[in-house]
């Protein structure tokens, strides 16, 4: 069998160019915070907010996202890809675990394999379906030892998908897709709940210090393959649980960087312009939007979904209260990512809302007093509070209808919407791929944790299941185009706006590299000073 052998070559590109007006002040520590706790530093459940981010500072997967958005080799370094693009053999390097272990074949195999095994799966699970056997694993119609990933020995890792997936290399650089150590999981299985001398990672940086709900400090590992790129000496993130107190220690040279991707910006301080004008912006993949509960009446039907989603206006929206330069969002994919250029449906229309809305209630047999209050779940959150005031302003000024907003802490709200106990949820969702499926995934299958609507449609899926399997791009993209259409005429979820990740950063931190996927990678980041001439 013919291979395609693909090679790519890490260029730490901030690394030797730097401008002869600075220097490079190597060994100093970067302070961030947190507005809540980390869970967990497992990765297998890395997909978690705040989790994820030092997970990818702590890890190193096969992978990893260069500086241009593209993947490039982390411990893999090379790749062979079969003709039918099935079959990924990845080739490791020489790298070891913080305890000087080397990172083997075996502990990918091993990771990946018990992140998918049902005994032990988490929230993570999902990010391996494209691999084969994983989604009948999960559902328990085949062994754990059907799944496609196999090391072949300690330095080459073969691995079978389901389907074409010209995403797949960059699937691996997620944090989910890092290895563990298996002899210490197997020996030490909660290793991971405590720093000790069985905490042990692959990546730019290890745990010096973990305090629970109030500090974590990571430092240098001297151990990683590519450590003499690393130029900071440390980490230091704290937990501080006001976005006011972070913005004051940051402007009190305390805190390197407030804002996202950690945390959102104190809305009050846009007011003030010699601060509005320091903030850098940058477009992401993903946008808030509203999840409908298709599960129960009345937004069981498609007239009454569409009904609201023409009467919001997300340009008063945007302008009006976020007013950081958010685009309204009419599709569900944006950026590099849009799939066509116009609009699916009319921003604020509220004419054809009102039509909508009688079409609705004559098919449901219903008065609008029957209706009763339409309830919006929402996250605390001063910021978001102020969002959904102006929608349920919005829809009753519309459609007449009452609407009632509930608030609870994340953890509550998110699992209410994965319950499917709510009537409207408001959800932030950001793209773990730069590539339309993982958006549009979402709603494949009614079953899917994610898909929070409880929506499903075989034509949808026939769509996303040819999808898979075309290899054409031009193809696959036209087949992603019509079921994003489809998505919007049925309309389980409310686009409201794309998401702009907005921060604040020390002017002398530079070499960090912001994805478009809310990721934020230190591991070339240094602080530099202009030359004393």
């Amino acid at each position: 069998m013919k291979k395609i052998v693909l090679f790519l070559f890490l260029i730490p590109l901030l690394i030797g160019c730097h401008k002869k007006d600075k220097t490079v002040s190597e060994g100093r520590e970067v302070n961030f915070s947190f507005l809540s706790p980390i869970r967990s530093l497992d990765p297998r459940i890395s997909n978690e907010y705040p989790s994820c981010h030092v997970v990818k500072m702590l890890y190193e997967g096969l992978m990893h996202i260069d500086l241009e958005g593209n993947p490039t080799f982390g411990i893999a370094e090379s790749v062979d890809i079969s003709e039918d693009q099935l079959t990924y053999t990845f080739h490791l390097r020489d790298s070891k675990w913080t305890n000087g272990d080397p990172v083997t074949a075996y502990d990918f195999e091993y990771a990946w394999k018990k992140a998918v095994d049902p005994r032990y799966a988490q929230t993570g699970a999902f990010t391996f379906y494209t691999i084969k056997n994983v989604s009948a694993c999960l559902e328990k119609k085949v062994s754990v030892d059907d799944v496609g990933i196999r090391a072949l020995d300690a330095k080459t890792l073969q691995v079978e998908l389901e389907h074409p997936a010209p995403y797949f290399l960059s699937l691996t650089s997620c944090a989910t897709y890092s290895p563990i150590n298996k002899k210490i999981d197997q020996e030490h299985p909660n290793w991971c709940n405590d720093v000790g001398e069985f905490f042990v990672t692959n990546g730019p940086f290890k745990v010096d210090q973990w305090k629970k709900s109030v500090e974590i400090t990571l430092k240098k590992n001297d151990f990683y393959w590519d450590a003499d790129a690393v130029k900071l000496s440390g980490i230091r993130i704290q937990i501080i649980p006001d976005a006011n107190t972070q913005f004051c220690l940051f402007e009190k040279g305390e805190l390197d960087w407030v804002g996202q991707p950690f945390n959102s910006l104190p809305f009050d301080i846009i007011k003030d312009k010699n601060v509005f004008d320091k903030i850098e912006k940058k477009e992401m993949v993903g946008l808030n939007w509203l999840f409908l509960n298709t599960n129960s009446r009345p937004l069981s039907n498609k007239n009454i979904r569409k009904a609201i989603a023409y009467a919001i206006n997300r340009k008063e929206i945007t302008d009006h209260v976020y007013q950081m330069g958010e685009t309204p969002a009419l599709k569900i994919l944006n950026s590099e990512l849009s799939l066509q250029e116009e609009p699916y449906f009319d921003d604020g229309n509220v004419n054809k809302a009102r039509e909508y809305l009688e079409i609705g209630l004559k098919e449901l047999g219903m008065t609008k007093k029957e209706l009763g209050p339409i309830v919006i779940s929402q996250r605390s959150s001063i910021f978001y509070l102020r969002v959904t005031q102006a929608i349920q302003q919005q829809i009753h000024e519309a459609l007449g209808l009452q609407v009632e907003i509930e608030q609870s802490d994340f953890p509550v709200h998110f699992n209410k919407l994965a319950k499917g106990d709510f009537c409207i949820g408001e959800m932030g969702w950001i793209s773990w791929l730069r590539d339309p499926i993982y958006m549009l995934d979402t709603f494949r299958n009614r079953s899917f944790a994610t898909n929070m609507s409880k929506w499903e449609d075989s034509r949808y899926q026939s769509l996303l299941e040819k999808s898979d399997h075309e290899i054409d791009p031009m193809k696959r993209k036209e087949y992603l185009h019509q079921a994003e259409e489809l998505l919007m005429e049925e309309m389980p979820v409310i686009p409201i706006c794309f998401i702009t990740l907005t921060f604040m950063k020390n002017p002398e931190l530079q070499g960090v590299y912001v994805s478009p996927l809310k990721e934020l990678d230190l591991r070339y980041a240094y602080f530099a000073k202009k030359e004393v001439e």
